[in-house]
């Protein structure tokens, strides 16, 4: 890009003496991520060498008005510039566009940090409803979304991002190369603008979306053999269903305010009306049907795990609906990759992995990692109890019944923890209830 002939001096700084608060965090952590969008990156032919650099205005501007909104906010996942080890590599994130003299670095990142209402997919997700005519593309919690078409998806339609940082602790903002756009210092509209998409965007429907887009897009369009477009096409969605898998795991419900475990005994009785008494919605007796075929339809594979566990097939079942998708390619502990070990909690896991690194191994971990394993008593109340242990015991401080449990039926209408600690009394499960999984099947024939 040639030069313009403004001057920015008083608002640059040295390339090798960069501030820390404009050094991009998530850059340093995760040196394999070059925050791009993968379809479309900077022309390396544009990199140049420069000494001084500064942030694109429209950016600074953006900057103020995230800070002026949540001044309280969280910024540990901010930043600019990459540091040393990013300036040799394709970026938005370095100093590749020339403007008198001085190197323009075109890209924000901005810290997700609920507790103080800064939500970075929130923030992400308005700026790209509004289709604000200055920004290049957006990245926020495994997925992307560009002002131009790529590939089969159109312009700001969400995409999943392959990169290795999920960017769940930031979001990233891009803006094109036209001077017009990098330093257009207009009021960005990020409060009002997009507020019925931001409304949209959390718990599984914006998930959704993303998975939709990404299926539209699936490769096999062309013109090419059927074999060839349907493993390209598995691969994709084998992909999508991993992601999709991690993503869907219900938040463990924990917070501040959680007390001291409960006893069984103390909850017994509880659990045992409850059971008598669920009722399965009749706006969601299709899902949960759905649901049923597919335990039945995976039986012989739990019974594997029941065999080396002693935990009741059904509850392996339901365990994996909720923790992994249904998900063969993850672990049941929490859905990861069987890749490797466990990333999330319980992180690690299984301790001995290769070999051997299949589903039933892992499988059998998780059962016996929980506790599981060799118990006697599978009563339905204990049942109930198990599953509740699983996922926590917050949702009792609540005043609500566990979404774990009770989703799809009549003992559960709306909250959830939408993310760790973060509690949304509006929220609502889109997931079925492991004991209404257990109803339908009519487990230990208690219905």
């Amino acid at each position: 890009m040639n030069d313009t002939t403004s001057s920015h001096e008083e608002s640059s700084f040295e390339l090798n003496a960069i501030p820390a608060e404009e050094v991009a965090q998530e850059i340093t952590r995760d040196t394999e991520d070059a925050h791009v969008d993968p379809a479309t990156p900077p022309e390396p032919a544009l990199e140049a060498l420069v000494t001084r650099w500064r942030v694109a205005k429209a950016l600074e501007r953006l900057r103020v008005q995230v800070n002026q909104a949540f001044p309280n906010r969280s910024k540990a996942s901010d930043g600019t510039i990459g540091d040393i080890r990013h300036q040799s590599r394709a970026s938005d994130h370095n100093p590749w566009i020339v403007d008198g003299g001085i190197g323009v670095v075109t890209a924000l990142d901005i810290t997700h940090d609920p507790a103080h209402g800064c939500d970075a997919g929130k923030l992400a997700e308005a700026i790209r409803s509004c289709r604000d005519s200055r920004v290049k593309y957006i990245i926020s919690n495994r997925r992307i979304a560009s002002s131009q078409a790529v590939g089969a998806a159109a312009p700001w339609a969400w995409r999943t991002y392959t990169g290795s940082n999920p960017h769940n602790h930031h979001c990233h903002i891009s803006v094109k190369s036209d001077k017009a756009a990098y330093d257009n210092e207009a009021d960005w509209d990020f409060r009002s603008g997009g507020h019925e998409a931001v409304a949209a965007a959390d718990g599984e429907t914006m998930q959704e979306q993303l998975v939709g887009a990404a299926l539209d897009a699936l490769p096999g369009m062309a013109d090419r053999p059927v074999f060839e477009r349907l493993i390209d096409a598995q691969d994709e969605i084998a992909r999508l269903l991993s992601s999709y898998a991690v993503d869907a795991r219900p938040i463990r419900a924990e917070d501040a305010q959680e007390a001291a475990r409960p006893r069984f005994e103390d909850l017994k009785s509880e659990y045992e009306t409850l059971w008598d008494s669920c009722v399965i919605r009749s706006e969601r007796a299709a899902s949960v049907a759905w649901h049923v075929a597919r335990l039945q339809q995976n039986r012989e594979r739990y019974e594997q795990v029941s065999a080396a566990t002693g935990a009741p097939w059904e509850f392996i079942g339901a365990v994996h609906a909720l923790e992994a998708s249904f998900n063969f390619q993850g672990h049941l502990h929490n859905g990861d990759p069987l890749r490797a070990r466990t990333v999330n909690v319980p992180a690690n896991r299984p301790l001995r992995w290769n070999p051997p690194n299949d589903w039933l191994s892992s499988a059998i971990d998780a059962i016996t990692f929980e506790g599981f394993a060799g118990q006697s008593d599978w009563s339905i109340a204990r049942v109930l109890y198990r599953f509740e242990g699983y996922n926590g015991f917050s949702y009792r401080t609540k005043g609500i019944n566990s979404p774990y449990l009770w989703s799809f039926s009549t003992h559960y209408t709306k909250g959830k923890f939408v993310r760790d600690h973060v509690y949304d009394p509006n929220s609502v499960s889109a997931q079925c209830g492991a004991a209404v999984m257990l109803k339908a099947l009519n487990f230990g024939g208690q219905t």
